[in-house]
């Protein structure tokens, strides 16, 4: 049989909403760790035709500065995009039984709502803010900018 060989690819997308009350911890060397789930939800049609919603709860876990940007960013409730990686985790409990478990190791996130800070005062036109890195840049584009 021939040598196959696979790729290596462990990558996951996932968005929902915060599902619980975030807390930023530190391992004992100082380093930043935030452990939260995100409830997505998937829509199907059921035997009778009928649209049916049904929620998945993903445990992730955060890092460093993505733990951190997050804790800062967002509360329960807070849309989010992540990217990251699956991890499996082994161990016996207190009883001796085998557990097991995966999360999603993120790696990036997306913030799905911008929420102005406190301080500063909201719209109430439908308009979309624009992010604060070009809020504080001032650079317009016209049409005349665009190459094409």
């Amino acid at each position: 049989m021939a040598d196959l060989r696979l790729p290596r690819v462990n990558k996951v997308i996932v968005s929902g909403r915060i599902a619980n009350d975030l807390e930023l911890k530190f391992t004992p060397k100082g380093t930043p760790v935030l452990r939260f789930t995100l409830a997505t939800d998937r829509r199907y049609k059921d035997d009778s035709d009928q649209w049916q919603s049904i929620t998945s709860w993903i445990d992730c876990i955060a890092w460093t500065k993505t733990a951190e940007t997050i804790s800062n960013q967002a509360s329960k409730g807070s849309a989010l995009l992540i990217e990251g990686r699956l991890d499996t985790n082994n161990w016996t409990d207190s009883s001796n039984n085998k557990r097991k478990s995966t999360e999603v190791n993120v790696d990036m996130v997306h913030f799905l709502e911008w929420k102005p800070r406190d301080g500063q005062e909201s719209d109430s036109n439908n308009e979309v803010p624009l992010p604060p890195e070009e809020m504080a840049s001032g650079n317009k584009t016209t049409n005349d900018d665009v190459p094409f």
